[in-house]
């Protein structure tokens, strides 16, 4: 999954440098003026993982080897934007229909069986600020966080913790029009969910970080 999220990446940003350039006038020297990026709009993107979590404990610091994260999200979003010559500003919101799972391994002095964290229907509420060059829109975001969080043990058939997180997201981002209402869109954001108490693992001073990075590549249409 991760080769095909790099794959469809790098299609996005060819497209989205070469489109515009088939599409102009070279008799034309004059510098084009920002794109329109005020209004509403709906984005599909594919959602994929960066990052490692490991389990712990609190009260001698020992850790597990740190796993990846793996998995997949098909993310939707809605939001709405503010042009103010070339400066923008709005919010979003974006949900995330997929899981990410990271299992961690054993360690000299730590063990455990089969260890799983993973993290699902991850919601997100942002603001964004954004700078309108021409047809390409570059932004940051930041705001809250939301998912469940699921600790498993021996192959999931030994349930740690189950939980709804709250913590925060923070990211940037590029949008390349590509017509009159669409564009491609490439960002990339952390999210942090605090920690999760594992009161199950032996001794019961057990923790997981619950963090990851998510890459996401998609289209926006805007109207």
């Amino acid at each position: 999954m991760a080769v095909v999220s790099r794959t469809v990446a790098a299609c996005l940003l060819v497209a989205a440098t070469c489109l515009p350039a088939l599409a102009e006038d070279p008799a034309e020297t004059s510098p084009a003026a920002p794109a329109d990026w005020s209004g509403y709009h709906f984005g599909f993107a594919l959602g994929t993982p960066r990052g490692d979590n490991t389990w712990r404990q609190a009260s001698d610091g020992q850790q597990l080897i740190p796993g990846d994260w793996q998995g997949s999200a098909m993310v939707l979003s809605f939001g709405r934007d503010w042009q103010s010559n070339r400066l923008t500003y709005g919010a979003e919101v974006s949900y995330g229909n997929g899981t990410y799972t990271a299992v961690p391994t054993n360690e000299v002095f730590i063990t455990c069986d089969l260890c799983r964290t993973r993290a699902s229907d991850l919601l997100r509420l942002t603001g964004r600020v954004g700078f309108a060059a021409g047809s390409t829109h570059v932004f940051a975001s930041g705001g809250l966080a939301k998912a469940n969080a699921l600790a498993t043990r021996q192959n999931g058939n030994l349930i740690d913790a189950n939980a709804t997180m709250t913590g925060w997201t923070a990211g940037v981002g590029v949008e390349q029009r590509i017509g009159e209402n669409l564009s491609l869109a490439l960002s990339y954001d952390h999210v942090d969910l605090g920690t999760l108490s594992l009161p199950l693992y032996n001794p019961p001073t057990g923790e997981t970080h619950v963090e990851l990075d998510v890459l996401q590549v998609g289209m926006n249409v805007r109207w």
